[in-house]
């Protein structure tokens, strides 16, 4: 078969010139390849994971409740507001890790596994019909602990009494917090094995599943009042706490849904902005190609060639890189996706069923892999084509000057060294060649600081939160505890200099209209805590004084639209009610909402003078202790509370209950810094590229200066520092853009995560380190281009004449 000769010419090129074609192949493979990876993996995630969540009859509400038996949950059942509720137990205890030590067990006992109404779980291995003495536990918490079916474990329940079960089962639950979120253990057993244990047989929760507008928040919150009060409490059961699964999520949808769905917008707008700097480099490219073959095109319009068979021929060059970029791009983005679905399945704790890569995905790829480079093509090949044939043939190598005033200003600049005074002057030659690659580099470097700040402002995040939890360890205690007795008894442990006790019940808002608002917090404390640092936005803290005053977090502003500083509102918890005055507003908590007020005003409200709940201790008034110390605090606290019979409970510490949280974050912002370098990346070899044109446009100037005794040195310094000076100035362009990203990627990623408010911390680490990045990168990419201009005598430059 004859192939006509100009599309020989241009195969011949591609091959012979086999590292650039390489670079802009992987740079639009890249970008491609990010924006198919990422869309991809949501995809996989939306069926694996939402389907699999909805085919498990998701609870629309929990209630936890005093203890209950099987007749309140046949009562709940027979109202028709309701299409299914299971009832569970859930236990809190211990399990010994193969390390010897006590990791914490959620331990939820069912009248029979295998028969669950609503939040299913699956076998993995073994049964799920479980005798007395077994134990069936969650997947990833037995990968976690190494536990396999066959395996004998020791829990502990409350007073340290011990028991061993027998694993009979491996289950998945997708409707639990997974252990590698928080680090608990989950168990599930029946109510005999319970019995044995010691343990009374009742329930104290309810899954329910609403029959009507299942996924209306307003609605299932509404279900769950009416369930309170014509079924639960007329029975003579309290509602401990109500409300929607999840972090913040709507009714029915998996409790890390908007979480995912956000962080994956995230990375789609980041594989954006991956495929826009591989459009740069593409022009990049074929500027270079135009350039180098600049007398050729002389050459071939002087035999009779036409302008539009020069454009087509140039446009089928960059055809066939599109091609090859999308053949690298298409496997690459679906091994992408399969990495990506991957890591928020073992996250998240679901299963892939099938990888692959949909149509609608595929369609994307191949139509930004075709219409992309070619778009961004269009400029340089029409200008580069436009030439003519005096100026292809006879003015190559040699580089224009400019006229403007940059340019008028550098040839004033003389009290440099030479090569930094052609290197300054020559950077500003091609001003559009410039703009193209600082653009690249500058996204690149915006991105890098942005993802830079966000770490730095969820850390500011996790500390304001970690003011309202101010304590070394805390404790539970049975209900009636008395304030003095557990604060003396605290007091006593010489490890411990503060102890103060708190108060917590479970109450709503009764609005005017005689509505009530959801469930939430109300905490009873001393007026002058230590165990707490309120971040104020508003008003002030509680005074000794304040006997119908109380202090309200942002939370609880989101969700009851009028409520400001001077409102007035009633608070009821159970039967009782009184009107408070809000003073003062805090910071959001990850808790949700939560009203504080001074202790004597709570024990009127609940009618518990002198009663707490927790006790909250500190070893040093100045400081919290470390990791370890708060260790034996919390150790000594447990022993010292069980002794005195006082509390049975397991204490929990500080560095506990935020170590997991920031390892989500760690990750996250891994996977972010991935994308990020990925950008530097295509920043670099668009910057190589630049360079490399330059050298080819001043080959006679690089000639002369040959003749004139210039050594490889004075050559290489030459490119080197022009290489040095597009980082630095994109060093600069970055780092005012990166303010505004920075802003926008730390709001995008705190909202998707904590759905909180940012507190936005700019990274000025991020800044310096990105400096010494980008200037590794401008030298690196400097030094081939600079070797090939120092390999340039005065014959070969002669010989282009």
């Amino acid at each position: 078969m004859h192939i006509p000769t100009r599309w020989m010419k241009i195969l011949k090129d591609i091959w012979s010139n086999r590292s650039r074609s390489l670079l802009v192949i992987f740079s639009i493979a890249i970008g491609v390849a990010s924006v198919g990876m990422i869309t991809n993996a949501g995809i996989m995630v939306q069926r694996d994971l939402y389907g699999s969540f909805a085919e498990g009859n998701p609870a629309s509400l929990e209630i936890y409740t005093s203890p209950f038996q099987r007749d309140l949950t046949s009562a709940v059942d027979a109202m028709r507001e309701v299409e299914d509720v299971q009832a569970r137990r859930v236990e809190r205890a211990s399990v010994l890790n193969g390390d010897g030590e006590w990791d914490d067990l959620a331990l939820n006992a069912f009248p029979d596994l295998t028969d669950l109404k609503v939040n299913r779980v699956d076998l993995v291995e073994g049964s799920m019909s479980l005798g007395v003495r077994e134990i069936a536990i969650e997947r990833q918490s037995a990968e976690g602990l190494g536990i396999a079916v066959g395996d004998t474990i020791t829990i502990k329940m409350e007073g340290d009494r011990t028991y061993d079960l027998e694993v009979v089962g491996i289950v998945h639950d997708l409707y639990g917090m997974p252990y590698a979120l928080l680090g608990e253990v989950t168990g599930y057993v029946n109510l005999e094995s319970l019995k044995w244990m010691g343990e009374p047989s009742y329930y104290n929760k309810l899954d329910v599943v609403v029959a009507e507008n299942k996924y209306d928040q307003e609605h299932v919150l509404e279900v769950g009042n009416i369930i309170r009060d014509r079924v639960i409490e007329p029975s003579g059961y309290r509602v401990g706490s109500m409300g929607v699964p999840g972090l913040g999520s709507d009714p029915g949808k998996h409790w890390a849904g908007d979480q995912i769905d956000g962080f994956l917008l995230i990375l789609q707008i980041m594989g954006v902005m991956a495929v826009l700097l591989s459009g740069g480099l593409v022009v990049n490219t074929v500027s270079a190609i135009l350039v180098q073959q600049i007398r050729q095109i002389g050459i071939m319009r002087s035999i009779g060639a036409v302008r539009s068979q020069l454009i087509a021929m140039y446009f089928f060059n960059v055809l066939a890189y599109s091609v090859l970029g999308l053949a690298v791009a298409l496997p690459l983005g679906l091994l992408g996706s399969w990495w990506l679905a991957e890591f928020a399945a073992g996250f998240v704790n679901f299963d892939l069923t099938t990888v692959n890569i949909s149509w609608q995905v595929m369609t994307l790829q191949i139509t930004l892999g075709l219409l992309m480079p070619l778009g961004v093509a269009i400029y340089p090949i029409l200008s580069g084509t436009r030439m003519s044939v005096y100026d292809a043939i006879y003015q190559y190598g040699i580089g224009s000057e400019g006229s403007g005033w940059l340019d008028r200003a550098l040839m004033r600049v003389r009290n440099l060294a030479p090569p930094v005074v052609l290197a300054l002057r020559n950077t500003f030659r091609n001003k559009a060649r410039l703009v193209f690659t600082l653009l690249t580099l500058t996204l690149a470097g915006a991105m890098f600081i942005a993802v830079f700040s966000t770490r730095a402002s969820l850390t500011v995040q996790i500390e304001n939160i970690a003011r309202y939890v101010a304590f070394d360890a805390a404790l539970g205690l049975p209900f009636g505890s008395k304030k003095q007795t557990v604060e003396r008894e605290a007091l006593r442990i010489p490890e411990i200099s503060v102890a103060e006790g708190w108060a917590q019940s479970i109450g709503v808002i009764v609005r005017e209209d005689g509505s009530e608002s959801g469930e939430l917090e109300i905490v009873g404390l001393p007026y002058d805590a230590v165990t707490i640092e309120p971040l104020m936005l508003e008003g002030r803290w509680l005074e000794a004084s304040d006997t119908n005053k109380i202090v309200v977090n942002d939370d609880l502003l989101d969700e009851e639209s009028g409520l400001a500083i001077g409102s007035e509102i009633t608070l009821k918890i159970g039967s009782r009610q009184r009107t408070y005055q809000v003073v003062g507003v805090t910071s959001k908590h990850l808790s949700g909402s939560r009203i504080y007020m001074e202790y004597g005003s709570f024990g009127q409200l609940t009618n518990r003078p002198n009663q707490v709940d927790t006790i909250r201790v500190r070893g040093n008034l100045e400081a919290i202790g470390s990791s370890a110390e708060q260790d034996v605090i919390a150790f000594q606290l447990e022993n010292r509370f069980e002794n005195a019979s006082l509390s049975k409970s397991s204490s929990i510490t500080r560095h506990a209950i935020f170590g997991d949280f920031t390892d989500v974050f760690d990750l996250i912002l891994v996977v972010l810094m991935i994308m990020a370098g990925l950008l530097a990346l295509v920043g670099g070899l668009g910057l190589t590229g630049t360079l490399g044109i330059n050298v080819l446009e001043r080959t006679r100037e690089i000639g002369v200066l040959r003749a004139v005794g210039a050594s490889n040195m004075s050559v290489r310094q030459v490119i080197v520092i022009e290489g040095v000076v597009v980082g630095l100035i994109s060093w600069v362009l970055g780092a005012l853009l990166s303010g505004p990203s920075g802003r926008a990627l730390a709001g995008a990623v705190v909202n998707a995560v904590m759905q909180a408010d940012l507190i936005y911390t700019y990274s000025f680490a991020g800044l310096l380190l990105w400096l010494v990045v980008v200037g590794f990168i401008a030298v690196f990419s400097s030094l081939a281009p600079a070797r090939r201009a120092a390999r340039l005598t005065v014959r070969e430059v002669l010989d282009y004449e």
